[in-house]
C-alpha cells in the first residue's frame, strides 16, 4: 500500500505478475479497482506536483 485515501480506498503498487510495477486505485467498499499510474515513478512525480 502506497497511500490510504480514506473510506476504504487505497493506492497500491503491484509487486508480481503481468501488472508488476503499476499503481492501482482500490476501493474496498464498492469493490472497484482501476489503474492509477503505469509505474511508481510516474505516480510519485504526480503526487509531488499536487
Amino acid at each position: 500500500m502506497l497511500a490510504e485515501h480514506g473510506c476504504g480506498t487505497y493506492s497500491r503498487l503491484i509487486l508480481g505478475g503481468p501488472l508488476a510495477g503499476q499503481v492501482w486505485h482500490l476501493d474496498q467498499v464498492f469493490g472497484n479497482h482501476a489503474p492509477e499510474s503505469p509505474d511508481f515513478r510516474t505516480w510519485y512525480t504526480d503526487w509531488l506536483e499536487q
